[in-house]
């Protein structure tokens, strides 16, 4: 592949309005023109098309493989950029933070547990060696929190009507929790 293929790839999108080929792409993934990143995913359709003219089996500068280069080109930008936006959700989901970030609401804080599903025997130990030493500094009661949100995923109102308490007692808890696990200043993934 040399620069001039890819040159007339761009040459070739950029004549007889084939260019809106990236914008229904683009359009198909819902991503709409007011979308913060439109542009760069614009310019990185336009460079996925010239890299699908180059690596099209006919010949692209023929009127009756048009169609199918458009094809051919549609599917391949449609596909790179739903990896592009995968990644970037990934990214976002799985930032590192730190509990002791005061600037993380409430939500944040409720998901400073590793994903179950992790196939990472890693994270899994690191994170119950931590569990074991949060749960030593924990009151019976902030013990009986800590097992309910882990053990049986409870909301905080299912933990008050199994444990017969109001849910001011167990927001206290969940506080309480908070607050230690900030003491022992453990990086979290958000």
């Amino acid at each position: 592949m040399t620069n001039q293929k890819l040159i007339d790839g761009l040459v070739y999108l950029s004549t007889n309005k084939r260019i809106n080929l990236v914008h229904s792409v683009l359009k198909q993934l819902h991503i709409s023109p007011t979308h913060d990143c439109y542009d760069d995913f614009f310019q990185e359709g336009c460079l996925i098309f010239s890299h699908a003219y180059t690596r099209f089996p006919d010949d692209p500068n023929n009127p009756e493989n048009e169609r199918r280069l458009m094809n051919f080109a549609y599917k391949r930008i449609y596909w790179r950029l739903l990896d592009q936006l995968r990644h970037q959700f990934w990214e976002k989901e799985h930032r590192l933070g730190s509990i002791n970030d005061e600037s993380l609401d409430e939500h944040t804080l409720n998901h400073f547990t590793a994903d179950p599903n992790s196939q990472h025997s890693f994270v899994h130990r690191e994170n119950n060696d931590f569990f074991i030493q949060l749960e030593a500094y924990c009151s019976p009661n902030e013990k009986r929190y800590l097992h309910a949100v882990l053990l049986f995923d409870l909301k905080d109102s299912e933990i008050a009507e199994k444990y017969h308490v109001s849910r001011q007692a167990v927001y206290s808890w969940k506080r309480g929790v908070i607050r230690k696990a900030r003491a022992l200043d453990y990086p979290i993934s958000l």
